[in-house]
């Protein structure tokens, strides 16, 4: 759901569950010439806070690990800019509710 929700927003999804160094990234696309990694959260319901709530310190600091791993694999060449979003799914069934988060955290991990 998170990949074809990026997709209609115009972006290009390159990679899903990408390991990279020791870690993962949900998924990694391309926003024109920006290289975007995306963590995607998902919670049946808010009972216990909205998806992109659980996005913490730690697990920013991850994502940007594997991040610079993938960016040093790929090489120069391949990026230009690069950003870290969120994309927050909630509920079941036809019609969960998707947020999307553009630059939710800088490349020091730090929320936005």
């Amino acid at each position: 759901m998170a990949a074809r929700h990026l997709e209609s927003l115009g972006m290009t999804v390159v990679g899903r569950n990408v390991r990279a160094g020791r870690g993962e990234i949900d998924l990694v696309a391309r926003d024109g010439s920006t290289l975007v990694f995306v963590e995607v959260r998902y919670r049946e319901s808010d009972a216990f806070g909205p998806p992109e709530d659980s996005v913490g310190a730690l697990k920013r600091l991850r994502v940007v690990r594997a991040a610079k791993s993938y960016l040093a694999e790929i090489g120069p060449a391949g990026w230009k800019e690069a950003r870290f979003d969120v994309v927050a799914v909630e509920g079941s069934g036809e019609a969960p509710v998707i947020r999307h988060f553009p630059a939710a955290f800088d490349a020091k991990g730090k929320a936005l």
